[in-house]
């Protein structure tokens, strides 16, 4: 039986469709090595657009689950299914090396509306309200990360009183609000520092820094977005990569 795309729900088409075939190529419907139907013919299962069908296989590529051979299709990544790797990231030690000392700075906590594109990102309506973290790490002289991180309100309204000095994110959700972590996507690239940003780490406007956007799942809902913002400097960005059992 095909699963349906609904049209009533907030999130983008190609979005609906992306969830659905990483749901069969992660239960080995879709088995690894074997070619996956034709655009038109994913069209006509799921009542889409080419376009919607494009931009959910691009994303399948882009994350590993698929493969495209010029001139034959696209076919689920074997090397991916076997491997059983999963590329996570182990948040509370990210940015802390051997080589410096970190100290850990809560500038921002507080409730706001989500822009247009967190509201994409995080999958939620616009009118729902999130939780605004802002993070500052130091290394001895100067700001060397800025973390923020946007959550829905409803999935850990207590994380507001909660200390964030000593514990991550992760932990209480996990630990408090019985919110377990599954996955974690990472996505990095050259950012242009705005005019805020820059003034955090007392660099000049648009210069260019690392940014990791990280969304965070539990299953296949995103419980939080984390933008990490890493300056040009000698110190070291930690990522794990942790066996699937």
């Amino acid at each position: 039986m095909v699963e349906l795309i609904s049209r009533d729900e907030h999130e983008k088409l190609y979005l609906q469709l992306y969830e659905i075939l990483k749901k069969k190529i992660e239960n080995q419907e879709w088995k690894a090595g074997t070619q996956i139907p034709t655009e038109e013919q994913l069209c006509n299962m799921f009542k889409v657009s080419r376009a919607t069908v494009r931009n959910a296989i691009l994303e399948l590529v882009r994350q590993g689950y698929l493969i495209r051979q010029q001139g034959k299709g696209t076919f689920v990544n074997k090397d991916y299914i076997e491997s059983g790797i999963i590329f996570t990231t182990i948040l509370k030690p990210i940015f802390v090396n051997n080589e410096t000392n970190y100290k850990k700075s809560v500038a921002t906590k507080t409730v706001m509306m989500p822009l247009d594109i967190l509201s994409n990102e995080l999958n939620i309506p616009e009118n729902r309200h999130i939780i605004y973290i802002k993070i500052l790490w130091f290394n001895e002289k100067n700001v060397s990360v800025i973390q923020e991180s946007f959550i829905p309100i409803n999935i850990c309204p207590q994380l507001l009183e909660e200390d964030l000095g000593a514990q991550s994110i992760i932990d209480i959700l996990e630990k408090k609000c019985g919110i377990k972590i599954t996955k974690i996507h990472n996505y990095f690239e050259i950012n242009l520092l705005n005019k805020e940003l820059a003034l955090s780490f007392n660099l000049p406007e648009n210069h260019p820094v690392i940014l990791l956007t990280q969304k965070v799942f539990s299953g296949d809902t995103v419980v939080f977005l984390n933008k990490i913002y890493k300056r040009d400097d000698k110190d070291k960005l930690f990522i794990a990569f942790q066996r699937k059992l």
